[in-house]
């Protein structure tokens, strides 16, 4: 299997789009009522946000195992930054979003210096952080131990 295909489909009401994935898994995507949606679901950056994070636990589960990286569990948090401006039609300020902070917690007995070859080969490889970095968006990755306890 080199080549996926993926599907999606959907309807938008509103502001409000219901999709489905692969013909089978429901994604549903809202505004906030500020924004003239209902806040029944994730906006769209949240959503994009979240699939960031998902493709990079599904990277990092598959890349440990090849590195026999030893991989109990990984926790992701993420902070972004949009100058709505952009979206709202000011033709001087970009669309997109200007910073990506993707900060990730791993329980593991590894090495720093093993966290960090794990985190650069998940960049390498994971294709949304990939989508997001070829956009010229500013994205930074910060991969370290979690601490026992918290």
């Amino acid at each position: 299997m080199s080549i996926m295909n993926f599907k999606i489909e959907g309807t938008g009401t509103g502001m409000r789009f219901d999709a489905v994935a692969d013909g089978k898994h429901k994604v549903t995507i809202d505004e906030p009522a500020s924004l003239g949606g209902k806040d029944t679901a994730a906006n769209p950056i949240s959503t994009l946000l979240a699939s960031l994070l998902g493709c990079e636990n599904v990277m990092a589960q598959i890349i440990a195992k090849e590195m026999n990286f030893d991989l109990q569990g990984i926790s992701f948090e993420v902070d972004a930054t949009l100058d709505t401006r952009g979206l709202m039609g000011d033709p001087n300020v970009d669309p997109k979003l200007q910073t990506v902070i993707v900060k990730a917690f791993l329980q593991t007995s590894e090495s720093s210096e093993r966290i960090q070859q794990l985190q650069d080969t998940v960049d390498a490889r994971c294709p949304i952080y990939q989508i997001i970095k070829s956009a010229g968006i500013l994205i930074r990755n910060e991969w370290s131990k979690a601490e026992v306890g918290v």
